[in-house]
């Protein structure tokens, strides 16, 4: 019974339509149908991958990042929370990360902070909470962040910088650039 009814709703569909038009050429011309918008096909994002890991006694979380056979940095921390959604959308947050960061030539930053931030897109890392920071020379570094840059291979540091020399001589400012490949540093807005 029910197929017969779907027969009959389909031989009166046009029926039933034309007396709608009908009522409508009453009113004049009716306008021109505008075009049916085409469909963006549907592309399911995908689902996020959520990472978590932590220090157990003396065992810690540890990062590597290489360039080739070049070695970029190595980080040690107690705690990574990540999320990766996709291709270079990494985004890792590390507690009391503790990173040796490689120049050329055998050059060598250390770093310590309460909290880090790594960016895979940006290629970069931020160190926050106050950071202290040793070049193989022994110069030291503090300052309230540090973020590292691998396109430059350099970090900059920003807030209370103080860089002390192996020689005793100290600079103070408010910001640090500090050329990881090379060595060369810079201190602005000194006080």
């Amino acid at each position: 019974m029910s197929g017969r009814r779907f027969v009959a709703l389909a031989v009166l569909a046009p029926t039933l339509a034309s007396c709608g038009s009908h009522a409508a050429s009453d009113a004049g011309p009716s306008p021109s149908p505008s075009p049916a918008p085409t469909a963006t096909p549907f592309v399911p994002s995908p689902p996020p991958v959520n990472f978590h890991g932590e220090r157990i006694g003396s065992r810690f979380v540890y990062a590597t990042k290489q360039d080739g056979a070049r070695k970029v940095y190595v980080l040690r921390a107690d705690t990574v929370n990540a999320v990766y959604t996709g291709a270079l959308t990494g985004r890792s947050n590390f507690t009391n990360p503790h990173v040796i960061f490689y120049g050329d030539a055998g050059k060598r930053l250390t770093a310590d902070a309460p909290a880090g931030t790594v960016v895979e897109k940006d290629k970069t890392m931020l160190m926050t909470g106050g950071v202290r920071a040793r070049a193989q020379d022994g110069m030291t570094l503090t300052s309230d962040t540090l973020r590292y840059d691998d396109e430059r291979q350099a970090v900059h540091g920003e807030g209370h910088v103080i860089v002390t020399f192996p020689e005793g001589e100290t600079l103070q400012g408010e910001t640090v650039d500090w050329n990881v490949r090379d060595g060369h540093i810079s201190v602005a807005g000194s006080y």
